[in-house]
Order: structure tokens, then C-alpha cells, then sequence
């Protein structure tokens, strides 16, 4: 089950469909969990066999895609974004919302999106459940409005 934590205050800031979401690596840290614990649950079979635990990994070189820089990147998230983004069924309609969502922004390296793009990526999840579930009371996987 995905963790859910109780939002303090929502009543000053009412997210629409048009607020951009991300994860917030800080919740993780100020909750307690263990965010590369998570990570390594959401990798392929195949990724989850190459670790055995979420200590320990090494660095690699990552090339951006987009922009032909190499970094030296964890190398959970480096095979995260190579192998297991890739597959067709890493996103998928049988996914929690919270889950859907969070995988979404794990493979687009955390890009802030709005519950209505969200909704062009997951479109068997209409905008409104996405920000219903995003923008409501819990926080699901440290996914928050972008400050």
C-alpha cells in the first residue's frame, strides 16, 4: 500500500487542474520513509534482480537525452530510466492513481506536470480524479504542488 500522510493545511491553497504537481524529495526525508526503499520496489523484474537491496549501488554515466550531457547518476534511477520507463507496462491503467502518477514523474526525472497533463499521459484517469486524488487531504508518494 502506498504511503499516505495527512496534509496540514489545504485551506489557503486550492490546486486546479492546471497546477503543476512533482515529487517532493523533502517529504520523504521529513516522513521518515525511505525513498530509494520505494524506488527500487518500482523497477522492472529484471532491474530488481541486478539489486539486491537499495544501498549500495554505484554510479554511472547517464546520457541526457535530451540535451547529449552525460552525468553521473545512481544507478537504480539510471536503469529505472533506460529499461524500466521503456516498458509498455511500467504505466499502466491497473495502477493506483498515486501510484500512476508518481511512476509518471519518476520516468520524466521529476518534470512538474499539471493533473491535465497527467491525464494525456494516463488517459484512462480523467483530470478531475487526478487532482481529486493529488490535491486532496493525504499526500501519496511525497507528491505535492510545485511551491
Amino acid at each position: 500500500m502506498a504511503p499516505a500522510v495527512t496534509r496540514p493545511d489545504i485551506t489557503r491553497f486550492r490546486p486546479t487542474a492546471d497546477t503543476k504537481f512533482h515529487i517532493d524529495y523533502s517529504w520523504w526525508e521529513d516522513s521518515g520513509r525511505d525513498f530509494r526503499l520505494y524506488l527500487r520496489d518500482q523497477l522492472c523484474a529484471e532491474c530488481r534482480e541486478r539489486f539486491n537491496d537499495h544501498r549500495n549501488t554505484e554510479n554511472v554515466d547517464w546520457v541526457d537525452p535530451e540535451t547529449g550531457e552525460v552525468h553521473r547518476t545512481d544507478a537504480l534511477w539510471e536503469c529505472l530510466r533506460t529499461r524500466c520507463a521503456n516498458d509498455p507496462d511500467f504505466i499502466n491503467e491497473h495502477l493506483p492513481i498515486g501510484a500512476a502518477c508518481f511512476r509518471v514523474f519518476l520516468a520524466n526525472d521529476n518534470t512538474p506536470l499539471s493533473p491535465n497533463e497527467l491525464s494525456q499521459i494516463l488517459p484512462w484517469k480523467p483530470a478531475r480524479i487526478i487532482l481529486a486524488t493529488l490535491g486532496g487531504r493525504q499526500i501519496y508518494l511525497g507528491i505535492r504542488p510545485v511551491q
